[in-house]
């Protein structure tokens, strides 16, 4: 058996696979891997972790705030509309009179005759 060495041997054809595109990205994303790795077991990493884990708790815990705030004041001005409807139906001097009335249920069968 006799390797021809004129360039079109296993050796050329290894090196045109090594260069390819797909093997580039891959030793690429090792060495970022192997970089990342390295990096996160740094106290600063560490510190830093913390902290944006903290400001994130700390943005969470504002937002349910504001939402929580803006619950309410949609109940205030939800009550409140109720209330000027009231008003507009049953006129100011009468409404004192209907919030002190019970609602009774009422049941009524249909026939289906």
């Amino acid at each position: 058996m006799v390797f021809n060495n004129d360039g079109n041997g296993y050796t050329q054809q290894a090196l045109s696979y090594l260069s390819s595109d797909k093997v580039v990205y891959f030793a690429a994303g090792l060495v970022a891997a192997y970089a990342i790795k390295k990096f996160s077991e740094t106290e600063f990493a560490h510190e830093a972790a913390v902290n944006i884990t903290a400001g994130a708790l700390e943005l969470k815990d504002s937002i349910e705030e504001s939402i929580e705030n803006i619950k309410e004041d949609a109940e205030d001005i939800h009550a409140e509309a109720q209330e000027r409807q009231q008003i507009e139906i049953f006129g100011p001097e009468d409404l004192d009179d209907i919030e002190d009335l019970e609602i009774e249920d009422i049941d009524i069968d249909i026939d289906d005759d």
